[in-house]
């Protein structure tokens, strides 16, 4: 002979959203919650003395830009650069960086390197 099977009734007790009436009552019980959360919300902003604006689009966000290469070096303000730092194209009180030229000089210098090596 079979054993009588265990009521439903019994399983669904169990069960935390059993109470509510299922899955329906948990989804309406979620709802309620986070319309009173909205709802309060609400409220507290709008409880303030200062007036609620539109937030202002006019300058764009610059979160995560950043430049590319070697950062500039920091000038003392000691006065100007030393003959011996300056760099050796004449005319230009830039401080020198690298083989004797400012950055200006020294990228100028490689682009044109580079460009006679690809024509030839």
């Amino acid at each position: 002979m079979a054993r009588p099977r265990k009521s439903d009734t019994a399983a669904a007790s169990s069960s935390p959203s059993a109470g509510i009436g299922g899955l329906s009552g948990w989804a309406e019980m979620l709802g309620e919650a986070l319309g009173r959360g909205v709802a309060r919300g609400i409220n507290a902003g709008l409880g303030s003395n200062s007036p609620v604006s539109a937030p202002s689009y006019s300058a764009p966000l610059q979160v995560g830009v950043r430049r590319r290469g070697r950062p500039p070096r920091a000038k003392v303000a000691g006065g100007p650069i030393p003959l011996e730092r300056r760099c050796k194209v004449d005319g230009c009180a830039n401080e020198a960086r690298s083989k004797g030229l400012c950055s200006k000089h020294y990228q100028a210098e490689r682009r044109r390197i580079l460009a006679k090596g690809k024509s030839a």
